[in-house]
């Protein structure tokens, strides 16, 4: 009886080690996206949101300022044409989160428009650190800039409430793949990471005119 339990525990290891071995997260796949977790502001907006939806209007102006201080952050590392957009938004996110503590706000519309605009303002500049990081020939970091547009601009629409057109939409998914590839260091052509940033480009600042103030 003991030499069974023996011999059946040492099935179970084995397999169990097996397993773990050969399962399918050991094995290197060929992204055709680069996945990336909600990060900063989209987390410190969510919180907001969800605070002030509590009326807990002090917990939701820090996690505003929060967001402000990363745009802020953002803009000091940024070119001027990033930062322009960064800075505004930097500011109008102080302004809201002093609104809210003071409780001035009464609808949650109120920061939903300011958050969008926040995360098109990265997204923007994400957009512009791409085009650099390429023209310098940089292919992994403007992969990684490229993908943190499209998220940013995913961010930026889905606090809108808008709906993107088809091409924005097709421009963002493609971008994600190509974003994949220069990552990689594999299987894009020049002629595909032109369009992709170009597309991109067409997507963020149609969008723009949607949600700032004198873009219609």
């Amino acid at each position: 009886m003991k030499r069974m339990i023996f011999s059946m525990a040492g099935l179970f290891a084995f397999l169990s080690f097996h397993q773990a071995a050969f399962s399918p997260m050991a094995y290197s796949q060929t992204a055709q996206e680069v996945k990336t977790p909600t990060a900063q502001p989209a987390s410190d907006f969510q919180k907001a949101h969800e605070s002030f939806l509590k009326k807990d209007f002090k917990a939701s102006a820090a996690e505003i300022r929060k967001g402000a201080d990363f745009l802020k952050k953002e803009a000091g590392s940024a070119g001027k044409e990033g930062k322009k957009l960064l800075t505004a938004s930097a500011r109008e996110l102080d302004k809201l989160a002093d609104s809210v503590e003071k409780r001035a706000v009464k609808s949650d519309k109120t920061l939903k428009g300011a958050f969008s605009r926040a995360e098109h303002a990265v997204a923007n500049n994400y957009y512009v650190k791409a085009t650099d990081s390429w023209t310098r020939k940089e292919t992994k970091e403007t992969g990684k800039a490229l993908n943190s547009a499209a998220e940013h601009i995913e961010q930026a629409v889905s606090w809108s409430g808008h709906t993107l057109e088809a091409g924005a939409s097709r421009a963002i998914k493609e971008g994600r793949e190509v974003s994949g590839k220069l990552v990689e260091g594999a299987g894009y052509v020049p002629e595909e990471v032109g369009k992709g940033l170009k597309d991109m480009g067409d997507a963020i600042s149609g969008f723009g005119k949607k949600i700032l103030p004198g873009k219609k």
